[in-house]
């Protein structure tokens, strides 16, 4: 996974009236996102007429990036890239972004658990090895029968598609702190808790992550991820029309409505909106689309003037059983003597903490608990809300018991005039890379429908 804070300065247009549509479209993109942007960019490259259209004032939809003062940067939304994002990487090498390798969480030396109020080195809990080498070992049968490819090929997948994370969890049978660690890790990567995640679910993305090897969350891009949003806005320039809130489709038909009264009709509709958000203005949303879980929760960064944590030996990364869960340096690897902590705050009891409005003193009264002294150097922050954001409504799609087998296929077929896209249409679902993958397939799907 916006939120409150400053928005980035666009360049790209903002539609503050009506403008004069044609009599029909050729394609309309809504949303303008990673994956509207890119099927945008696809379909202009091939001749085609496109408008997007953007409820918010900037592009790059959950991937935004916060700029500091000095120049430092932390990212809102989505943040890592692993080694198996070709079409990531690939978009970076083509806008000429360099990536930044991320350093810290990789050292059970340096890395804390926080249970009871009393932060430790994950490497003085000495019971967590083993359980955790179970837990994973768990993770990696899943994994063998599901593969990387479509999760309703995989071995037993309605089985698997019933089961969640939790039911895996009480026959392990593990130890107190191992069930604190896990259950955080698995807030973090669904942004939900273990009894909303399948086991379909689990094992299509630890397939996925193995494909990664040590190259798994390795990367960022270069002064902000949000660069790949705005090098592709780029190329469509006034094509792009910000600030143009949907309030109903019509697949059918191919009209959109907006707020301001404006009908566009068009040949071909591109959807990227998350799943709850379309359900908003798509009245004839299938049930199956409408029951697919999302993540909830947000962001919190804080910037230090100095980095207080490497006074202790600490890394700034951090799992706790508190509802902000978990910390991490964002500028690991960037100049200066300041740095970023960014706090994630997921599932039940991160969301209705990020929603408060004394959140971010909340996370600096935490730091300065884990860091004693961080009080007294905290600067600029950034908070980012996105289970309530208008246009998102959650963080990305996290497929809950027997709802990835039903809604799969839903996702992928054409709807009249309309065809999805977005990061929970495509198997790298909640990741950049998805959002690029199904940008370019919805393109090419629209291109073949027209030489039929």
């Amino acid at each position: 996974m916006s939120g409150t804070g400053v928005d980035h300065p666009t360049s790209h247009t903002s539609a503050a009236g009506d403008i004069n549509e044609p009599a029909e479209l050729d394609v309309v993109v809504i949303g303008a996102g990673l994956a509207g942007l890119r099927a945008a960019t696809a379909l202009t490259e091939a001749g085609r007429d496109v408008i997007v259209v953007e409820s918010r004032d900037r592009v790059g939809g959950r991937v935004w990036s916060h700029a500091f003062d000095d120049g430092q940067w932390a990212e809102r939304g989505a943040e890592f890239i692993d080694a198996a994002h070709t079409e990531v990487l690939a978009l970076a090498a083509e806008l000429g972004l360099s990536t930044a390798t991320v350093l810290i969480g990789r050292d059970d030396r340096t890395s804390l658990l926080d249970v009871g109020g009393r932060p430790a080195p994950l490497t003085l809990h000495h019971s967590l090895a083993g359980d955790l080498a179970r837990w994973q070992a768990a993770l990696d049968g899943l994994a063998d029968r599901v593969g990387t490819g479509d999760p309703v090929d995989a071995i037993g997948a309605e089985e698997l598609d019933d089961a969640t994370l939790a039911d895996l969890l009480r026959r392990l049978d593990l130890g107190v702190m191992a069930r604190v660690a896990i259950g955080r890790d698995v807030r973090t990567e669904y942004m939900v808790g273990p009894e909303q995640v399948s086991q379909l679910m689990a094992g299509w993305m630890t397939s996925l992550h193995r494909s990664s090897g040590e190259g798994y969350e390795s990367m960022r891009i270069e002064r902000g991820n949000d660069q790949l949003a705005n090098g592709l806005a780029d190329r469509l320039g006034q094509r792009i029309q910000l600030g143009r809130s949907v309030t109903s489709i019509d697949p059918e038909a191919g009209l959109v409505t907006l707020t301001n009264g404006a009908v566009l009709r068009a040949r071909h509709l591109i959807v990227t909106l998350p799943l709850p958000a379309l359900g908003r203005v798509w009245a004839a949303m299938p049930a199956e689309l409408a029951a697919v879980g999302y993540g909830i929760g947000g962001k919190v960064s804080v910037q230090f003037s100095r980095r207080i944590w490497n006074d202790y030996g600490r890394d700034g990364s951090v799992r706790s059983e508190r509802a902000w869960g978990e910390l991490w340096e964002a500028t690991d690897g960037q100049n200066g003597d300041a740095g970023v902590l960014t706090a994630l705050l997921s599932s039940n009891d991160g969301a209705a903490l990020v929603a408060l409005p004394d959140t971010v003193g909340r996370i600096v009264d935490e730091i300065e608990r884990i860091f004693p002294g961080a009080k007294g150097l905290a600067g600029q922050r950034a908070r980012t809300d996105w289970t309530n954001d208008h246009a998102s409504l959650g963080t990305y799609a996290t497929f809950g018991p027997g709802q990835l087998l039903k809604a799969w296929p839903c996702l992928q077929r054409r709807y009249g005039r309309m065809v999805l896209a977005g990061e929970h249409t495509d198997r790298w679902a909640g990741y950049m890379e998805g959002a690029l993958r199904s940008g370019a397939r919805a393109a090419a799907h629209v291109l073949r429908q027209d030489i039929v």
